[in-house]
């Protein structure tokens, strides 16, 4: 019986595809041969495999393990910046708080001055006489002015927005005017003098006017006040008195 090879002769590569092509039977033979030969290698393939699954195993959980460090440094930078800040934040408002003590001490001292000198000068800063404080830090527990409200808010005369407010006045001089009537002198202390200390003065003066039922100065005291309060204070008719620190 005569094979493939003798019938078709293969000397060269080419030889091999068109024996195939002449002979079907020859190339299911060799599908089969390569088909054994992959089957007897697939071990050693999927060893292969497996060896670099395990290794990229290694790899993913060592930038998994790197990444985590990473992100827990992050976290502890965070949370130490955090603590910074709101160490940072308290000392601020500790700051603050002792700069705002000293402020009310401070001017709460200088109040006390403003208070007995404009009493001891009542006459050549207001033209007035008999001064006699009945409101003032150094009289804490006078009642003079908060009864007058009072009473003046229980008739109707003044409301109780006005009654707050004419209460908060730093310091109240009743006395005796140039024309020999009885008065009020309504002021304001600050150791710098603002726009708002002006606007106070007046508005709490014209209310302790109104409650009294006699003309009441309004004047704003302190050590130091600009061009531009002091124009305001003019149009308003507020009295500056300065007195230094």
């Amino acid at each position: 019986m005569t094979t493939v090879a003798e019938r078709t002769p293969i000397t060269t590569f080419q030889d091999i595809p068109n024996a195939m092509a002449q002979h079907p039977e020859l190339k299911e033979q060799m599908r089969e041969h390569l088909r054994d030969e992959e089957l007897c290698n697939l071990p050693q393939t999927v060893a292969r495999l497996a060896e670099t699954l395990a290794e990229l195993s290694v790899i993913v959980r060592g930038i998994a393990e790197r990444q985590e460090r990473i992100e827990t440094n992050v976290a502890e930078i965070k949370i130490g910046q955090a603590r910074h800040d709101a160490d940072i934040a308290e000392l601020k408002a500790g700051q603050q708080r002792m700069q705002s003590d000293i402020n009310r001490l401070s001017g709460s001292e200088y109040e006390r001055r403003i208070a007995r000198s404009l009493r001891r000068n009542s006459r050549h800063h207001f033209g007035i006489s008999n001064g006699r404080l009945v409101q003032s830090i150094t009289i804490p527990n006078n009642n003079h002015i908060p009864n007058l409200l009072d009473q003046t808010f229980d008739q109707g005369v003044i409301g109780a927005d006005d009654a707050d407010n004419a209460e908060r006045t730093d310091i109240v001089i009743h006395c005796t005017d140039s024309d020999h009537r009885p008065a009020y002198v309504a002021i304001e202390a600050s150791v710098t003098i603002e726009t708002q200390d002006i606007i106070r003065a007046r508005e709490r003066a014209d209310i302790i006017s109104k409650a009294a039922g006699i003309p009441a100065t309004a004047a704003a005291c302190g050590s130091r006040i600009d061009e531009e309060t002091s124009a305001l204070a003019g149009q308003y008719g507020v009295t500056v008195i300065i007195v230094p620190a």
